[in-house]
């Protein structure tokens, strides 16, 4: 890696001094000639490697396209290779990618070659997928090579790693100073940008010198240069310049640059930045793009608005690499979303949306998770039960599926209940069935479901997921009351009358119902018991002609006071209420 301010400007100096003379560069009127009892991978592994001095070896198509025609089975290979450099020379990487991809479908052994692989590279980065060309050229036999190096140079610079492009740059001098026009012309603008993003701004006037100074992308890394060294009149000039004969991008960029400067000097306030910022027209997915939003996000953060900053910010980490500065980018959105979101009076809707808009963005553990917990909180108490489940739903999507997800999914399940969608509880509670949970959690979730399952009209189903489960016998004697099972009911229900005394409505309800199940099966022992257990106790309640009715002796019955004693029994018709389903907050996000 170049380390010091001297070696970049013994680079540049280098740089200057070698370029070729224009228009030279070898051209091969015959295919190479290659022995044809051999494979082309062995004989690439055994030749020397192509292009040291960043000259790829170039012939007419004509002639390359007729030794492909007239080549047989044992040379063919080598036909398309001398095809595919001749391409790369021509810079055709396009074409050269399809030649390429014919040769390894071919014999893929050619993939562990040095030479195929540096070719390969060369295309990937020269057609801007640089992640793919690094790897190509990434071989340890690559590692010194020229041509690998100047095209690593290109691709870590092009993903933001500029320390590896750096280290890169000195071993692609000769491979830089082989070529001249244009193709030169691409690395020395990159060479600059590495420069420029490692803190060496001097030597990028030495760098950009053979393109002279009427280039509108040399102007513009040359305006960068004297913003970094204050020189601000100078910058502007270079700017205004690219703004007149640069291409749209370079006019885009050049306005953008200008408008930072002028922001940051203080000539212009936070809002009229913004507006002029919203008039620009600039490229989406590069450089352009990447430091409009840069200076966005800085003018919301002036105009203390995270909700701008977070929104410009969340852009700017979605789609770009930002190389090492990637965690500090995150942790400032973090605090930008968890002031947003925990906010206090921030309305409830307002925060949810936030929340789910940046989630990508929640910090990782348990930060996140409280965060989430609180907002599900806050979401349920407004009972807005279904937003509440899919916040929590998406914690528990995001967590490895564990037996510590238990809690977590019971509360998503409740919720969803709660909102009217058994289904979506079935479904949340089914896909950890596999889990091995602890005991009372794995009743907890069984419950649950045969509720959900109640609420679907699946009663079969539900009582056979309770049989035989300690689980919820509310739930139970429910189902059992909306079939009609008297005898099941009564059964059930007996365990859990209440003691005499005071009565609340529920208790009252769970006597009543027992009554008319014992009456239906013509129980009148039980009745009788049942009638000297309440009877004080319904004696001041409204329900009272209800309770006398139901559990007098047959042959007192008086039925003209049937109706006066069933009129008390609305609260028969509300289902029991499930004992703890789904009526705390989302404590189990916590656990």
């Amino acid at each position: 890696m170049i380390r010091s301010r001297h070696g970049l400007l013994a680079l540049s100096v280098a740089l200057i001094g070698t370029a070729p003379a224009p228009g030279t560069g070898p051209t091969d009127p015959s295919p190479p000639v290659v022995p044809r009892t051999a494979p082309l991978a062995a004989v690439l592994a055994e030749q020397a490697l192509p292009a040291r001095d960043g000259r790829w070896p170039r012939i007419p198509d004509a002639i390359a396209w007729t030794a492909i025609a007239r080549s047989t089975p044992d040379t063919r290979q080598a036909a398309r290779w001398t095809l595919a450099q001749s391409l790369i020379a021509q810079e055709r990487m396009a074409d050269a990618s399809g030649v390429l991809d014919t040769m390894v479908g071919d014999d893929p052994a050619l993939a562990l070659t040095a030479a195929w692989q540096l070719a390969y590279g060369v295309v990937l980065a020269a057609l801007n997928h640089p992640h793919e060309a690094l790897q190509a050229l990434g071989m340890p036999a690559l590692a010194d090579h020229p041509e690998a190096c100047a095209w690593r140079e290109r691709a870590a610079a092009a993903i933001g790693d500029t320390v590896a492009a750096a280290r890169s740059m000195r071993c692609a001098l000769p491979a830089i100073s082989g070529r001249s026009g244009s193709s030169r012309r691409a690395f020395l603008l990159s060479f600059a940008d590495v420069a420029l993003a490692t803190g060496h701004p001097v030597d990028v006037r030495t760098m950009l010198a053979p393109l002279g100074e009427h280039d509108p992308a040399a102007n513009m890394r040359r305006a960068r240069m004297l913003l970094t060294q204050g020189d601000h009149a100078g910058a502007r000039l270079l700017l205004q310049r690219v703004g007149i004969s640069g291409t749209p991008e370079l006019r885009a960029e050049a306005a953008v640059a200008l408008l930072d400067d002028r922001f940051a000097a203080g000539e212009m306030t936070p809002d009229a930045a913004v507006h002029a910022l919203d008039g620009l027209s600039f490229w989406r997915g590069g450089m352009v793009e990447r430091r409009a939003l840069a200076l966005r996000w800085r003018i919301a953060e002036a105009k203390h608005d995270p909700r701008a900053a977070l929104a410009a910010g969340a852009t700017l980490f979605r789609y770009f690499n930002l190389g090492d500065q990637t965690a500090s980018t995150l942790l400032r959105l973090q605090g930008h979303l968890r002031t947003l979101v925990d906010a206090n009076g921030a309305p409830i809707g307002a925060a949810a949306g936030l929340f789910w808009d940046y989630r990508d963005l929640l910090p990782g553990g348990g930060e996140g998770e409280t965060i989430a917990a609180r907002l599900a909180d806050r979401l349920a108490a407004a009972g807005l039960y279904g937003r509440a489940a899919d916040l929590l739903r998406f914690l528990l999507e995001r967590r490895p599926a564990d037996a510590a997800t238990g809690p977590l999914s019971v509360r998503v399940a409740e919720l969803d209940l709660l909102a009217d969608a058994p289904d979506r509880a079935i479904q949340t509670l089914r896909a950890g069935s596999a889990i091995p949970f602890p005991a009372d959690i794995q009743i907890r979730r069984r419950t649950i479901e045969a509720a959900a399952l109640y609420r679907l009209g699946k009663t079969d189903e539900a009582l056979a997921l309770l049989d035989g489960s300690p689980g919820d016998r509310d739930l139970r004697s429910e189902i059992l009351w909306q079939r009609h099972d008297w005898t099941g009911f009564a059964t059930g229900n007996a365990a859990d009358l209440p003691g005499p005394g005071a009565l609340t409505d529920a208790n009252q309800a769970r006597v009543l119902r027992q009554a008319v199940a014992l009456s239906r099966t013509g129980n009148r022992t039980a009745l009788a018991g049942l009638r000297r257990r309440y009877a004080r106790s319904f004696a001041v309640l409204t329900t009272r002609d209800a309770f006398d009715f139901l559990t007098a002796p047959a042959a007192t019955l008086d039925p003209a006071k049937a109706d006066k004693a069933f009129a008390k029994l609305a609260l028969l018709d509300a289902p029991m209420p499930l004992a703890g389903l789904a009526t705390g907050p989302a404590r189990a996000a916590r656990n």
